[in-house]
């Protein structure tokens, strides 16, 4: 034959391939470095100068067939109408081959494969100059790939055989079973002989596999304890094969020996024609899997022969290197061939230096000279933590002491001579718009002095190793980002975050404070498909309080996030930051909104953030007096919404998808005005504030779970509640009225303390904060702790009483029936906040209070002239702490800097070289 022989390939495109767990997308169509695979695999083939490819399909074969589309004038589809394996898919693909000469040079290859051009040109070149009729692309076994089949070479270092893992297995504990049966000396029971064939990490072999279907099937019924007739499952397993026959004499080869072989099979195929045909008319399916293989026609191929000997002349051609050959089965395995083809470098020092800087990225100890241990400080230093922390002495010295603090413990965990970037991101209270940031509300945001700080080192491969400065309450953890995405559904981030496996994660993790830091890598990670994360080494301290309304957790999210996208030079705008921020930790199980990420990533010395959502937006930024603080007072009754709060949380956040479905059927004129909760006001629906009220009484006080489903079960919002009300017991309540109202009505008071601040009517903001209180609130506590049970009146008659109010013609009346007067019924709140907002508002020189955060624990806020913060923390720690046995957990909270790298500007100390 001679090197002219034209070229065909046969592409495999039949399978889904389901363990890169995306239901919409092809595994062939998997873009990698903006390129899908398959039409990647098209250019390569053509660059050698193919004929014609046939590709065959079958799953989802128009998506393949729109992705190759046009590109290629050469490409013809076959269509494989029954999956029934490699060998069969093969068959369809060499039927459209027909009218092409025998002689014909055919590639099969599978369509997920990436060959590197030379490779691929160093096979064709040694195919011809041999000449060959079959050759064989192969790996060492040094290149990886463990569960690929093995190819077994003959005497003379050809290949004679390929053996499937799945039969090298198989064989290996029929001969292991074997053996032990011969020196039994006592019966075996069916519970021992399970034991002796189980692998650590691996699925069991089917009893049916190893015996045959009539004798395993007759064990598997067998209870555990029976003992086995040992003389029959012998002779069985003499009459079934343990090892692998080759060459013309035949020559055994033991499954053990088999495994061991030096040649990975890479499952790419060059033959003639008609030595291609020959093989697919000998398939069959006698293997482990029950399938039609490919390999079973290379492998008739390799063991035909004739009366001069071997009928077909075959070789091998072996990568070398690991990047000649490549494909995947998982994301994890796509993300790195990606990242191979991109050729990134994020992760070098001289890399990370040029982008980040040296007043950034430091080792640890020239970090720790600028954080001495003596009272001296370092001027630059000092200077870097004014621009966040502003210019309080005693607040700058203790956090000073908290930076040298965390550098101590990452340089004993570490090491010294580690390169590093510090993140922080703050705490923060949210002044007025509680719960309906995901409702498309605003909210008054201000970053707080309690924050999250995170010494960061990158690593080269995947893992994050976190350890914290108070070990006994956080304990080291060890995050595996390819195994968490190789686990995970990845069609897209809803898809993930609602998937069996992450439950099964989820559950497996319960309360684990590494969970959030999985929630910013992978969302991160879904954002930039086409980037590999790496790993990092992070030992982080924090001064927020856990489960107490100051979004620790957030700050944990915010902060890991920050240090990703430093790390990799992820190129994210403030607004897709906290947009990734706030979906990101739905992965722990709630589905709230952004307004904590916005207030940490926004946050202003001073000031208070006035945003907005959906779509996100900064509307302004204003001044806080000095004249007055904001107070946060720590109830240390914690809400784990990692661990069972979120089960009261999301009732409410169902209760506003519920009750704007409701709405939109009730009043189907203002359906396509509203999208979420804000959208029911005044201004939007262009109604005076009583058509409010109005809509409100269409409103059932509550509805059960059933209900809903009978309700909403086959109509067009099924949808977007199945995932609150599908799973739910028939008899659960969700309030709805009183939460939408509550919602209807915090969206119009954050707008009015907004004005507030921006006039200094720092009393008009106190008096909005204690009727959004109200709308959380479950009892009155007087100075003894004596509780008397508060509830809102939500009633239909209390309704018309209020549209009978803005219809009068008294000021009063009118005036207290306005929307941002009315607390709705959110209830939220804890026997404890409530009593600390009661003692504290009866205290002089407090303005208003109200719970902080998302409720059931955590804090309270309290507003207070600068003067009297004494007074108030006397009266707290006298009339709460002290009486409950609790420490003093009153935080005066300063406006700080948003979330951000620490860059100390010190040319003595030197830069990163």
């Amino acid at each position: 034959m001679t090197a002219s022989a034209p070229l065909f390939t046969i592409v495999l495109a039949a399978g889904k391939g389901r363990r890169m767990r995306n239901r919409y997308m092809h595994k062939v169509c998997f873009e990698i470095a903006g390129v899908p695979t398959i039409v990647r695999s098209l250019d390569t083939f053509n660059r050698l100068g193919a004929v014609q490819n046939v590709v065959v399909v079958g799953e989802m074969a128009g998506q393949v067939v729109e992705t190759v589309g046009e590109r290629f004038s050469n490409v013809v589809f076959a269509y494989q109408p029954h999956a029934l394996g490699t060998g069969d898919a093969a068959r369809c693909g060499l039927k459209a081959l027909a009218p092409v000469a025998d002689s014909a040079r055919v590639l099969v290859v599978a369509g997920d494969k990436i060959i590197d051009l030379p490779i691929l040109s160093r096979l064709l070149t040694e195919f011809d100059a041999c000449p060959t009729d079959l050759s064989l692309l192969v790996s060492p076994a040094e290149h990886g790939g463990e569960s690929a089949g093995r190819i077994l070479l003959d005497e003379a270092g050809r290949p004679a055989a390929i053996a499937e893992f799945s039969d090298i297995r198989l064989r290996a504990c029929r001969a292991m079973l074997r053996q032990r049966l011969v020196e039994l000396t006592e019966p075996m029971t069916l519970a021992q002989l399970r034991e002796l064939i189980a692998e650590p990490g691996v699925k069991p072999l089917p009893l049916d596999k190893i015996f045959g279907e009539e004798l395993g099937g007759a064990m598997n019924a067998l209870p555990s304890g029976d003992p086995l007739d040992g003389v029959r499952l012998l002779q069985r397993l003499e009459q079934m094969p343990i090892d692998f026959t080759i060459g013309g004499p035949p020559h055994r080869i033991a499954a053990s020996e088999a495994f061991e072989a030096p040649l990975r099979n890479e499952s790419i195929y060059l033959a003639r024609k008609a030595v291609l045909d020959y093989g697919l008319q000998h398939l069959a399916a006698d293997n482990a899997q029950g399938e039609l293989y490919l390999t079973d026609a290379i492998g008739a191929i390799l063991d035909a022969r004739d009366d001069d000997g071997l009928r077909f002349r075959a070789a091998y051609v072996a990568a070398a290197s690991p990047h000649d050959i490549m494909s995947y089965n998982n994301p994890e395995e796509l993300l790195r061939i990606t990242d191979y083809f991109h050729g990134r470098t994020q992760h070098s020092l001289a890399e990370l230096n040029q982008r980040l800087g040296g007043a950034t990225l430091r080792t640890i100890d020239r970090w720790l000279e600028l954080f001495p241990n003596h009272e001296e400080p370092v001027p630059e230093t000092d200077r870097a933590l004014a621009d966040s922390y502003g210019d309080d002495p005693a607040l700058v010295l203790e956090r000073r002491q908290a930076y040298r603090t965390a550098l101590l413990r990452f340089a004993a965990e570490f090491g010294e001579q580690r390169h590093a970037i510090i993140v922080r991101s703050p705490g923060r209270i949210n002044l007025m718009g509680r719960h309906i940031d995901y409702q498309g509300g605003c909210c008054n945001l201000m970053a707080v002095n309690q924050e999250v700080l995170m010494v960061v080192s990158p690593r080269d491969d995947d893992r994050i190793e976190l350890r914290n400065v108070q070990p006994d309450l956080f304990p080291d953890a060890s995050v595996s980002l390819g195994t968490l995405v190789s686990r995970l559904n990845w069609d897209d981030w809803l898809s993930c975050i609602n998937s069996n496996e992450l439950e099964r994660h989820l559950r497996e993790s319960a309360g684990n404070w590494s969970i959030y830091v999985e929630a910013a890598m992978l969302r991160m990670q879904m954002a930039y498909r086409d980037l590999l994360l790496r790993g990092m080494d992070v030992m982080v301290l924090g001064n927020i309080p856990v489960a107490a309304g100051m979004s620790s957790s957030s700050a944990l999210v915010v902060s890991t996030a920050e240090a990703a996208a430093a790390l990799h030079g992820l190129e994210v705008t403030p607004s897709q930051f906290v947009n990734f921020c706030g979906e990101g930790e739905w992965f722990v199980g709630t589905r709230g909104g952004s307004a904590d990420h916005a207030a940490m990533k926004y946050g202003a010395k001073g000031t208070i953030n006035h945003v907005k959502f959906h779509d996100f937006e900064l509307l302004q930024q204003i001044p806080f007096p000095s004249t007055h603080r904001l107070v946060v007072c720590n109830s240390f009754m914690q809400a784990k919404k990692a661990a069972g709060a979120k089960v009261a949380f999301n009732s409410r956040v169902a209760s506003y998808r519920l009750g704007v479905a409701l709405v939109q059927q009730e009043f189907p004129q203002f359906a396509p005005l509203i999208h979420y909760v804000r959208d029911i006001s005044p201004e939007v629906l262009q109604v005076p504030p009583g058509r409010i009220y109005e809509i409100l009484l269409a409103l059932p006080e509550s509805l059960t779970a059933g209900e809903v489903r009978r309700r909403f079960a086959s109509t067009d919002h099924w949808p977007e509640l199945a995932p609150y009300f599908q799973r739910e017991a028939a008899d659960v309540a969700y309030p709805v009225r009183g939460v939408m109202w509550f919602g209807i009505a915090e969206c119009a008071r954050s707008r009015e303390a907004a004005v507030a601040l921006n006039q200094g009517d720092m009393r008009g903001l106190g008096d909005l904060m204690k009727i959004s209180h109200d709308g959380e609130r479950c009892f009155h506590v007087d100075d003894r702790l004596v509780d008397t049970p508060f509830v809102v009146d939500t009633s239909d008659g209390h309704l018309q009483t209020l549209v009978d109010d803005l219809h009068s013609w008294d000021h009063r009346r009118v005036a207290n029936a306005q929307l941002h007067r009315q607390p709705g019924a959110y209830r939220c709140s804890i026997r404890e906040i409530d009593a600390i907002v009661d003692i504290a508002c009866r205290t002089p020189g407090v303005l208003g209070a109200q719970i902080a955060g998302a409720g059931l624990g955590g804090c309270a806020m309290v507003l207070v002239e600068t003067a009297e913060v004494g007074r108030l923390q006397e009266r707290l720690e006298r009339l709460f702490y002290e009486p409950l046995g609790l420490s003093s957990g009153v935080m005066v909270c300063s406006p700080t800097a948003g979330s951000s790298l620490l860059r100390v500007e010190q040319n003595a100390v030197g830069d990163v070289v």
